[in-house]
C-alpha cells in the first residue's frame, strides 16, 4: 500500500502494520493524531489569516501614509519649483534691466557661464568668454596696487571685492568693469572654481577719474598740481634715501608774466601758462616730472642726480626754452624765467625743506637780474632764514601794532610853505629798532603783506589828520603811497572810504601816490580805478615819473592832478644839461596838460633854485625835511610860517646857458629822447 510519508511516520510511532488491521487501541490513537493535526493546522490557517489581514490592513494604512506624503511632496515639489521659475525669472528680468551679470569659472579658471548682462553693458557677447581666462583682451587696465591684490585672490583661491579695470568695447568706447567672486570647493575641499558678479561702473570711475585729475592736475595745463607733486616728492625721497641717491628740484618763476596777465588780461595770461608748460614738458625726459604749484610758479624733479654741469646744462634748456619769444592777441613777448635748484640730500633731507631752499635760490636768481639759474647755497640759507624771520616778525608786528608812520613835508615852490606831506610806513622793531621800509617792504609786496599794511598806512593817516585836527593844528594833506598789490586789490575803494568816513577826513584832503608801472600793468583797469578815485574828490599823483615805460599822452586819460618827477633826474641840476633838459619838458607838459608838478629827491638849494626857475611847483627832499614822526611835523604845521623863508626871494642863479627858460618846444623833447632813450624811462614824451 502506498501511504503518505507522514502517515507513515505515525503509523510507525503507533506501531500499527498497514498491512495488518489495527488494533481498537492504536485505531484510536491514530484518529486522535490525526484529530489534533487538523486542529492544529485549523489553528495556524487561522493564524495565517489573521497575520494575513493584520499585513493587509497594515500594508493599506502604510500604502495610504505614503501616498499622501507622496502626494504632499509632488505638491510641494510643483510648488517649489514654480517658486524657483519665478524667482529665476525676476533674477533674469532684474539682471536684464541693471548693469550686473553673473559668472562661473571652472578649476582652470575658464568661464564655463555668464548672464546675458555682460553684453549689455560691455558689447561682449557671452560666447566669446566662454572657455577663455578673462573678461577682457590682453592684460588688465587697472592701478598696480589693485591688479596686485586682485591676483593675489586669486592665487591664493580667497574672495575678492570690487576689482575695477578698464576695457575696451567692440565699438572703440572705453567702459569700465567692476566684478566680485568666491571661490567654490567640494565636500572634500577641492577648489572647482569661481562664481561671482560684475557689473558696468563706467559713469562711477569717469566721475572718480574726473575727480582725482581735478585734485591731482592743474585744470589750466594739464600738469600735476601742488599736490600730486608733493606726493611724488616724498615718494622720490623714500626711493633716494633707500638707494642712497640724489636728485634736484628746480623753482621756475616766470620773469614778465604779471605784465602781460595785466595788460592783456587773465585770458592772454592763462594761454601764456599754457604755453611755458608745453615748452618745460618738451624739453625735459619723460622720467622727469613738471608740475604746476600756481600762478605763474612751476616747479620740476629731475631724477638720477648729476653733477652741477648736467643740472645747469637742463636749466640752461628750460630757460632757452621759455624764453623764445611767443605772440598773444597780437602782440609779440619777450618771457623769461628765473630757475632755482636745490639737491636731494644735500639742500633739504625732506619736501619742505627742500622746496622752501629751491624757492631762495629762485629769488636770488631774481635780484640777480632774473633769466638766470641760481643754486643753493650756504649764503642763501642764511638770507632764507633772515627773510623768513622777517616775514614772520612782520606779521606779528601788524598784530601788536608795531608800525609808525613817519611824515616828509611837500614845499610850495613859490611860497616856501608846506602845502602837504606824504605818509610813509616805519616799524618800531621791539629789538631792532626803527626799521627802514627798504628792509621790509619789497619783502612785504612777495608774500602778499602788502595789501593789509597799506590798508593800516591808510587808516594811520587818516587817525593823525583827524589828531592834529583835534589839537588845533592845520593839518595838511597827506599822500600815501600804492603799491600794485594795493592797488588791484578789490576792497582799494571800500579800504579808502571806510578810513576817510570813520575819521571825519575830506576826500579833497587825501591823495594817492601811484608809479608809472602800475598804472601801466593794466591801462584800462587803471583808468576805471582812477576815475573812481577822482570821483569821491580824492587827488591822484603820478609817483617817480620819468622812470617806467608810459607816455605823456596817457596822461590824458588818466584824471591825476599832480605828478613827481624822479629823484634821478633831480639828482644832476642845475649842472646836468640833459637832467634839466628832462625836467624842464616834463614841468611845461605836465602843465600844458593842467598838472601840478612835485620835485623829489631836493637835497642842495642850487636844485631848488633851478626848479622854481624852471616853473615846478612843489619839491620835497632832504633839504626841506627828512621823514619825521607826527610831533615833528606838527612844529611845521604854521600856515603863516614858511619853510625856506630864502625862497620867498628872488633866486639869484646862473642858468646854463644850453637851457634857457623859453617855451618847451620838439627840440627840447628829442634832445631828452637822445639822451636817456628807454633806460630812463622817457620812452615817448609826446
Amino acid at each position: 500500500m502506498d501511504l503518505h510519508a507522514l502517515l507513515k511516520r505515525q503509523l510507525k510511532r503507533l506501531d500499527i502494520d498497514p498491512s495488518a488491521p489495527p488494533s481498537a487501541a492504536g485505531w484510536s490513537a491514530l484518529l486522535q493524531r490525526i484529530s489534533r493535526a487538523y486542529d492544529e493546522h485549523d489553528q495556524e490557517s487561522y493564524l495565517l489569516e489573521r497575520s494575513q489581514d493584520l499585513a493587509s490592513q497594515e500594508m493599506a494604512a502604510l500604502y495610504a501614509t505614503v501616498r499622501a506624503d507622496r502626494d504632499q511632496l509632488d505638491s510641494r515639489v510643483r510648488e517649489r519649483t514654480e517658486a524657483l521659475r519665478l524667482s529665476e525669472g525676476r533674477l533674469s528680468s532684474l539682471l536684464s534691466l541693471s548693469a550686473d551679470w553673473i559668472w562661473e569659472q571652472d578649476a582652470q579658471l575658464r568661464f564655463t557661464y555668464i548672464s546675458e548682462g555682460m553684453e549689455a553693458a560691455t558689447g561682449i557677447a557671452p560666447s566669446r568668454l566662454l572657455g577663455r581666462h578673462r573678461m577682457a583682451d590682453g592684460t588688465l587696465d587697472a592701478s598696480p596696487e589693485s591688479l596686485a591684490a586682485y591676483e593675489a585672490c586669486i592665487e591664493g583661491r580667497k574672495a575678492f571685492r570690487d576689482f575695477t579695470y578698464g576695457i575696451t568695447r567692440v565699438d572703440g568706447v572705453r567702459c569700465y568693469v567692476r566684478i566680485s567672486g568666491e571661490p567654490v570647493f567640494d565636500e572634500g575641499g577641492n577648489f572647482r572654481g569661481y562664481r561671482g558678479v560684475g557689473r558696468d561702473v563706467t559713469a562711477t570711475a569717469l566721475a572718480e577719474l574726473k575727480v582725482h585729475e581735478l585734485a591731482c592736475y592743474d585744470s589750466l595745463t594739464g600738469l600735476p598740481n601742488r599736490n600730486m607733486f608733493l606726493g611724488e616728492l616724498d615718494r622720490t625721497i623714500a626711493r633716494a634715501r633707500r638707494q642712497g641717491r640724489e636728485f634736484a628740484v628746480c623753482f621756475i618763476d616766470l620773469d614778465r608774466f604779471k605784465t602781460v596777465n595785466d595788460m592783456l588780461g587773465h585770458d592772454a595770461g592763462d594761454e601764456l601758462l599754457k604755453m611755458m608748460a608745453g615748452r618745460l614738458r618738451g624739453v625735459l625726459r619723460e622720467s622727469d616730472l613738471v608740475a604746476r604749484l600756481g600762478g605763474d610758479e612751476f616747479v620740476v624733479l629731475l631724477e638720477g642726480g648729476g653733477s652741477a654741469a648736467d643740472l645747469s646744462a637742463v636749466a640752461q634748456k628750460m630757460l632757452a626754452a621759455i624764453g623764445q619769444p611767443l605772440t598773444l592777441h597780437g602782440c609779440v613777448f619777450d618771457i623769461t624765467c628765473s630757475i632755482g635748484v636745490g639737491v636731494f640730500p644735500t639742500d633739504g633731507e625732506d619736501a619742505a625743506t627742500l622746496l622752501k631752499h629751491a624757492d631762495a635760490a629762485m629769488y636770488l636768481a631774481k635780484e640777480r637780474g632774473k633769466n638766470t639759474l641760481q643754486f643753493y647755497t650756504a649764503e642763501l640759507a642764511d638770507m632764507a632764514e633772515r627773510q623768513f624771520a622777517i616775514e614772520s616778525e612782520l606779521r606779528l608786528a601788524l598784530v601788536r601794532d608795531e608800525l609808525l608812520l613817519h611824515f616828509q613835508p611837500k614845499i610850495d615852490i613859490a611860497t616856501g610853505r608846506m602845502c602837504s606831506a606824504e605818509a610813509l610806513v616805519r616799524w618800531a622793531h621791539p629789538q631792532r629798532g626803527l626799521v627802514p621800509p627798504g628792509d621790509f617792504i619789497a619783502l612785504a609786496e612777495e608774500r602778499g603783506l602788502i595789501v593789509p599794511i597799506g590798508r593800516w598806512v591808510i587808516q594811520a593817516a587818516c587817525r593823525q589828520m583827524r589828531d592834529w585836527r583835534r589839537a588845533g593844528l592845520a593839518a595838511p594833506m597827506v599822500a600815501v603811497n600804492l603799491s600794485a598789490r594795493q592797488f588791484a586789490s578789490d576792497t582799494l575803494i571800500d579800504d579808502l572810504v571806510g578810513a576817510l568816513s570813520s575819521h571825519g577826513i575830506a576826500p579833497s584832503q587825501f591823495e594817492v601816490e601811484l608809479t608809472e608801472s602800475v598804472l601801466m600793468a593794466d591801462p584800462e583797469r587803471a583808468n576805471q580805478v582812477l576815475q573812481q578815485l577822482h570821483a569821491m574828490g580824492i587827488r591822484i599823483s603820478i609817483d617817480d615819473f620819468g622812470t617806467g615805460y608810459s607816455s605823456l599822452s596817457y596822461l590824458k586819460r588818466f584824471p591825476a592832478q599832480t605828478v613827481k618827477i624822479d629823484r634821478s633826474f633831480i639828482r644832476g641840476l642845475p649842472e646836468d644839461k640833459n637832467d634839466a633838459a628832462i625836467t624842464q619838458a616834463v614841468i611845461a607838459m605836465a602843465h600844458s596838460l593842467g598838472l601840478a608838478v612835485v620835485a623829489e629827491g631836493v637835497e642842495t638849494h642850487a636844485q631848488l633854485q633851478m626848479l622854481r626857475l624852471l616853473g615846478c611847483d612843489e619839491a620835497q627832499g632832504y633839504l626841506l625835511g627828512r621823514p619825521m614822526p607826527a610831533a615833528d611835523l606838527a612844529l611845521r604845521l604854521d600856515p603863516d610860517t614858511p619853510v625856506l623863508p630864502e625862497l620867498v626871494q628872488t633866486p639869484q642863479i646862473s642858468v646854463p646857458a644850453a637851457h634857457p627858460r623859453l617855451q618847451v618846444h620838439r627840440g627840447v623833447v628829442q634832445r631828452a629822447e637822445e639822451v636817456h632813450g628807454t633806460t630812463r624811462g622817457m620812452r615817448a614824451i609826446d
